[in-house]
């Protein structure tokens, strides 16, 4: 079972008013019953405050939400079939209670909940039932919690960054049973996270001058890489099938609480490409063919060399005029696009400019 989540012009303001900007502003998306759904953006973008809204934990202050095609705010069918954990362990108990007992209090809660597959995930990660959640470490903490996201096996399941705190092996192991739990029992799930890390090279970063990953690779595309005619994840797939790909059906950019793109990895991968040449003939071309509609978002010297990335549509001569000029074209990784998009502190005076 699988909820569909609607979202249409969310507003969420602080609490307490005053002038601060809203936490969510004219926030609009949608995610199809059983689907994998990516929520990237940096700390402070409204991530944490939006799924709060569709765990019907924060009351929005404008637009609506819908789960399943209701108000999730104080709905009781709903309350058993939305499950969030975050970074903190989502769990909501005291210091002193046993995981075991944690996993019974969860039992009561999740009317899905496997308890058998609950237990061999604590024992993939290590963590002993008889611990008590204060005494366990922040990786141990995070293993609790994404066990229980997936063995709830709620219609709509939310981790907020606790995949995040995993260790490597660890994280690896939670793609592989969210995979394979999703093929057998299909659900809408969203993984939310920020959109820079260490990276763990899965070879998506499209060349060019650029080697920096995004965070959390393997969420992204896995398998599929971004080379181009290729699947480049699950975007064709359809539903629940791996389409040979990986882990992400569809991906949702957050910024200073505003959607800053939404769509498949392969639309999303499609806005950008990067430019790399000669810094006065790559100069050049920005002036001469990039319209007001492109933005650079980022801009990096090696030399004499320029490496530039471009978002937004591109006159249909822009890129024969660029090879012609002995500009290299190329397409931009998944997690480098992420990680430019989100991007609010430049990096350099050209960052973000919108070339005219």
């Amino acid at each position: 079972m699988s909820y569909r989540v609607d979202v249409e012009r969310l507003a969420v303001r602080h609490r307490g008013g005053g002038t601060a900007p809203p936490a969510l502003d004219d926030v609009s998306f949608s995610v199809e019953p059983g689907r994998v759904c990516g929520l990237f953006g940096r700390e402070g973008a409204g991530k944490s405050t939006l799924l709060a809204c569709l765990a019907a934990y924060r009351r929005p202050s404008g637009g609506t939400v819908r789960v399943d095609g209701e108000d999730p705010y104080e709905n009781a069918r709903l309350m058993s079939g939305i499950c969030l954990v975050d970074g903190r362990g989502g769990i909501g108990v005291d210091e002193s209670t046993t995981v075991r007992e944690v996993l019974e209090i969860v039992a009561l809660l999740r009317p899905r909940w496997d308890q058998a597959f609950a237990n061999r995930l604590l024992d993939r990660f290590e963590v002993a039932v008889g611990a008590k959640v204060g005494t366990l470490a922040r990786g141990r903490r995070a293993a609790l919690a994404v066990t229980i996201g997936l063995a709830s096996r709620a219609p709509l399941t939310m981790v907020d960054e606790a995949h995040l705190d995993l260790e490597p092996d660890y994280l690896s192991a939670f793609h592989q049973e969210l995979r394979a739990d999703q093929a057998a029992h299909p659900r809408t799930i969203i993984l939310a996270g920020a959109t820079v890390g260490d990276g763990d090279g899965d070879g998506d970063d499209g060349g060019g001058m650029d080697g920096r990953g995004g965070m959390d690779s393997h969420s992204m595309d896995s398998h599929g890489g971004d080379s181009p005619g290729g699947d480049g994840g699950r975007e064709d797939s359809g539903g629940t099938g791996n389409g040979g790909g990986g882990l992400l059906d569809d991906v949702v950019l957050l910024g200073r609480g505003r959607v800053l793109a939404a769509g498949r990895p392969a639309e999303l991968r499609a806005l950008g490409r990067e430019l790399t040449g000669e810094a006065g003939t790559v100069a050049d071309f920005l002036r001469a063919v990039v319209g007001d509609a492109t933005a650079v978002v980022a801009d990096r010297r090696l030399g004499r060399l320029r490496s530039v990335v471009l978002t937004g549509p591109m006159p249909p001569e822009g890129l024969t005029t660029a090879e012609r000029a002995g500009i290299s074209v190329g397409p931009v990784g998944l997690r480098a696009l992420v990680t430019y998009l989100t991007n609010d502190r430049p990096q350099s005076g050209d960052q973000r400019e919108r070339m005219s």
